[in-house]
């Protein structure tokens, strides 16, 4: 795959680097509020969707509740030799669900109690405290530290803010 050179001009002085930090830093801005205006639209369109969902999901909860308790009153008759009803609209009927519920205590006395193997304990690579390690050290663990010079730029945007006032006012 051929190398692709960025279009546009070339940067030839610090003068230059700096305009077009500032074209960045405004360019910025203009995505920021673009994406505030998006998220604000898509925050109008939810609140205006939940509002008009709202009737169809209290008959729902409504059907439920008469259809638990149809099946409540008649759980000896329809779930004899089944836990559900399949209908020709759908089905209905108990499923068997178990939770273990557990105190702030738990975790403690399980400890006490040498039951380890209930206990979750998410093992991986502490990378943070890996990085005062030697490279010799990391070769033996079979890792290697790379370091890398990333490029960044950043716009100031209070000094931008400032141009732009001074633009206005202009």
């Amino acid at each position: 795959m051929a190398r692709l050179k960025p279009q546009g001009g070339k940067i030839e002085s610090l003068d230059q680097a700096n305009l077009v930090l500032k074209e960045i830093g405004i360019l910025e801005k203009e995505l920021e509020s673009i994406d505030s205006e998006a998220h604000k639209q898509i925050a109008e369109i939810k609140e205006e969707a939940a509002k008009k969902g709202q009737g169809i999901r209290k008959r729902i909860t409504d059907d439920s509740q008469m259809l638990n308790a149809f099946a409540a009153y008649n759980k000896e008759e329809l779930f004899k030799d089944k836990k559900s009803v399949q209908l020709s609209f759908g089905s209905f009927g108990y499923r068997k669900s178990t939770s273990i519920s557990v105190r702030k205590t738990t975790l403690e006395l399980l400890k006490k109690l040498n039951l380890d193997k209930y206990i979750r304990v998410k093992e991986e690579p502490d990378k943070e405290a890996m990085s005062v390690l030697d490279d010799d050290t990391l070769a033996q663990v079979d890792s290697v530290r790379k370091v890398k010079d990333d490029f960044f730029c950043e716009a100031d945007k209070e000094e931008i803010n400032k141009e732009l006032l001074k633009e206005q006012a202009a």
